[in-house]
């Protein structure tokens, strides 16, 4: 049988491995939502120079 402190230790042993999963994951997320960011940004950019373009008037 496990003793109270072994207990304890084991619980606190998967909460830590919990954190580095969790950690990891955190960071891939962070990498694809900068990669969509960007190119929300670049539509974003692209749609105000088309608009700015078709303002213009015709010469």
């Amino acid at each position: 049988m496990l003793s109270t402190l072994g207990l304890l230790e084991a619980g606190e042993k998967r909460a830590r491995e919990e954190i580095a999963r969790l950690r990891k994951e955190a960071a891939q997320v962070q990498a694809v939502l900068g990669a969509a960011e960007r190119v929300l940004q670049w539509l974003v950019d692209g749609c105000a120079t088309v608009a700015e373009v078709l303002a213009e008037p015709l010469r």
